[in-house]
């Protein structure tokens, strides 16, 4: 064995997907890594609490260790399971959610429901965006190296469809050929449809003026089934205002169950749209979605959840502070008839500040990965409903707000995760409180 390299066992994965192991005193997180199995380590950097290892030989492998397809996975910081057979990744998933719920939130949970598998493990992301950089004479897609703005190339990225890979391997060629751009791209999205087949592609540039993004759309006006091409810049913080062109349309449409979501280009997208039919349908049946239900959504994005309770019956309060995601929420609710629906252009602090205790029977939150807010907290308790049902797509953060939740009164019903980001680390978790 080296000099710089030490044997350890791998103890268990944490949140980040990292294997734990130790030495002497020190905790080691280590990348790559299967609980139970022998590997020698490279020390990489210090933190505080733990120390970074990378793995330089495996002595003993787990029966569940696989080669990962992709050819960047070692380098590319977008996945970190590649290496764990599939049915494995949901085994350790659910474990790190546990573990997390215990570590930050003191909470001991009777039975979490097993992780609900993607029906894709690969090529599952409807929307993605890849960093655009400088590559031989001419431009590339790709992402970051893990850890550091550097680039690496990866426009056959695996998690996406076949529609995105046969877009992104379009533009990759047509990047390729330019020896300098209009403007100075930083990142292109792409969004496509799996009911419809069509994509959208969002360019995104520190500054763009209507000439500059003229000459862009020249280039990508004729990929095949795309039906919008739109340019942003934001603001610099320095009176610039942002800046935003389009031709064709800003929006694509897409199925999710029988109802039909227009997605506009500033409204956020589910990556995994097929898995997030099956979690809406769960939401519905686990609020009870019948005629009588009174039930409050907040951060109800374009409505993919709320609009199926009030296809169900219920009397659904949808709030969401981003205007054009309502705007789409408020669409859908025309376009598929779909009554009994109100919305609200507000925060969630901002509504529940508003609510009286005993106007809803139930309340639907799905907050963006930093939680609920202290506010908020304390509005919901004050609201005190009946039932709630929190939906997170962080398992730190859910313990915490959890175990707030569960000081105040609230006891856990029910656990349900979703796999949304098969290769990935990351975990939706659907959990029913009750007073």
């Amino acid at each position: 064995m080296a000099p710089n390299t030490l044997q350890v066992t791998i103890e268990k994965l944490v949140q980040g997907g990292r294997g734990l192991a130790r030495h002497e005193s020190q905790v080691l997180f280590v990348r790559g890594a299967i609980p139970d199995e022998q590997v020698s380590v490279v020390m990489g950097a210090r933190h505080k609490g733990f120390q970074e290892a990378t793995i330089s030989n495996v002595l003993a492998a787990s029966p569940d260790r696989v080669a990962p397809p992709c050819p960047v996975y070692e380098i590319c910081g977008g996945c970190q399971l590649q290496h764990i057979r599939y049915e494995a990744q949901l085994v350790q998933k659910a474990a790190i959610l546990r573990e997390t719920l215990a570590r930050v939130g003191k909470l001991t949970v009777g039975d979490i429901l097993p992780v609900v598998p993607s029906p894709d493990p690969y090529g599952y992301r409807s929307t993605v965006r890849f960093v655009v950089f400088r590559s031989g004479k001419g431009f590339a897609l790709g992402f970051h190296r893990e850890g550091t703005n550097e680039p690496v190339a990866a426009a056959g990225c695996l998690l996406v469809t076949e529609g995105i890979r046969k877009i992104a391997a379009a533009v990759s060629e047509r990047l390729a050929a330019q020896r300098k751009l209009p403007l100075r791209l930083e990142s292109v999205e792409i969004r496509h449809s799996r009911s419809f087949g069509h994509s959208l592609l969002v360019f995104r540039s520190d500054k763009t003026d209507k000439d500059q993004a003229g000459q862009l759309f020249e280039l990508f006006k004729d990929l095949p089934d795309v039906v919008g091409l739109v340019v942003t810049s934001e603001s610099n913080g320095r009176g610039r205002p942002a800046q935003r062109w389009v031709t064709g349309q800003d929006w694509i449409a897409d199925r999710l169950g029988d109802l039909i979501f227009r997605i506009s280009d500033r409204s956020f997208m589910q990556a995994n749209w097929r898995l997030n039919e099956l979690l809406s349908r769960t939401v519905a049946d686990w609020a009870g979605a019948a005629p009588g239900l009174r039930a409050l959504e907040l951060y109800a994005g374009i409505g993919t959840l709320g609009l199926t309770l009030a296809q169900a019956g219920a009397l659904v309060t949808l709030v969401e502070a981003n205007p054009y995601a309502l705007a789409d929420a408020r669409h859908a609710a025309k376009s598929n008839h779909v009554g009994r629906c109100r919305f609200r252009p507000l925060r969630a602090e901002a509504m529940l500040e508003a609510v009286k205790p005993g106007e809803y029977d139930l309340v639907l939150v799905d907050p963006p990965r930093t939680g609920l807010s202290a506010e908020c907290l304390k509005e919901l308790l004050r609201v005190g409903v009946g039932r709630l049902l929190y939906l997170s797509c962080d398992s730190a953060t859910l313990a915490r707000d959890l175990a707030r939740l569960c000081e105040a009164g609230y006891h856990i019903g029910r656990i349900q995760p979703f796999d949304m980001f098969p290769q990935t680390a990351h975990l939706e978790t659907l959990v029913k409180l009750e007073r």
